[in-house]
């Protein structure tokens, strides 16, 4: 039995892979994704360029006029940190593929009424919906294996860096948390389509969170956070040490836990945080072991898990009901 099952499971996803590869829109989004991600990649490379040209035209000045290299402090360069662009368009983009992932998964079937016809056969909507997960995850993660690759590889020829073991770590780790991201979307999207009575309120339904998830609720934290009022934070630029900080900010307690509470509610924010501290992006984690940065940032690990686990989770549970996944 178990056999039987699992044979039709990886049918289905065998199919459902195979069908992806011929929707155009898929294409269109993936190759949106790349093209922005290696402009944002060109760009941040000419930057740490020009970094790191001015340094060395400080050196051979300081040289030229005799004085020792101790006058002229080494700028710190985190190379990893080429890649912020590249994470921020991955978690707006991204979202966008998981939702028209799941969209597809079960609107491909409900378009041509074959859906009911499926289950009216030897198959439980669990190994159906089993199934259809398993090969939009194998896409999901075979078209973020190809972004991230694509990542690396233009840190190395654009941006002339050398990535270390350490580095490569870091990176996977930012796709692994990026493969849980873009399938909570999917999932999203998935089970708003295939229960919801009309696939085209499913899809503006799942664009609406979509809208709230990535693009409102992290704008709203941030502009309400007082130290990103200031380009270099408001504390630092009024030469505020961090005890001080923390001795004003009890006094706005309730305000920033209900900023936070609005940040937290992002399935985006949480990706980004974890991201920026695992690539070094944030300075706080710039040269901390990998180990250390996942058990500070183990909250936005777990809320990651936790978001897709439940949504696959109502998915397992939620009887399908036929008479209403025909399109009408």
């Amino acid at each position: 039995m178990m056999n039987k099952t699992l044979f039709q499971i990886t049918t289905i996803a065998r199919k459902e892979v195979s069908d992806i590869r011929r929707t155009r829109l898929l294409w269109v989004v993936m190759a949106f994704m790349l093209l922005a991600s290696f402009v944002s990649l060109v760009v941040a490379a000419v930057a740490l360029k020009a970094d790191v040209a001015a340094y060395n035209s400080a050196r051979d000045i300081l040289l030229s006029l005799g004085k020792p290299l101790e006058d002229l402090a080494p700028p710190v360069f985190m190379p990893l940190a080429l890649l912020r662009g590249f994470v921020e368009y991955i978690e707006i983009i991204g979202a966008v593929l998981g939702i028209v992932l799941g969209h597809r998964a079960a609107a491909s079937e409900r378009g041509r009424n074959t859906l009911p016809l499926i289950l009216t056969r030897p198959l439980s909507s669990l190994t159906f919906i089993a199934g259809k997960c398993l090969g939009n995850f194998i896409v999901i993660g075979g078209v973020l294996l190809l972004t991230f690759a694509f990542g690396a590889i233009g840190l190395m020829t654009i941006g002339g860096v050398a990535l270390n073991s350490s580095d490569i770590s870091r990176i996977f780790t930012t796709y692994s948390a990026a493969s849980l991201y873009v399938g909570f979307f999917f999932s999203l999207g998935f089970l708003l389509a295939l229960h919801m009575r009309r696939s085209v309120h499913a899809v503006l339904l799942a664009f609406t969170l979509w809208i709230g998830f990535v693009l409102v609720t992290p704008q709203i934290g941030d502009t309400l956070d007082p130290d990103n009022q200031v380009g270099a934070g408001v504390f630092r630029t009024l030469g505020i040490a961090k005890p001080q900080e923390k001795e004003i900010m009890k006094s706005f307690k309730t305000y920033e836990t209900l900023r936070d509470g609005i940040e937290q509610s992002s399935p985006a924010k949480h990706f980004e945080r974890l991201s920026f501290a695992v690539l070094g992006i944030k300075d706080i984690y710039a040269g901390q072991p990998l180990v250390s940065v996942i058990q500070d940032r183990l909250g936005d690990v777990l809320w990651l898990i936790g978001l897709i686990g439940s949504v696959l989770g109502i998915l397992a549970i939620s009887p399908l009901k036929i008479n209403n996944l025909k399109e009408s």
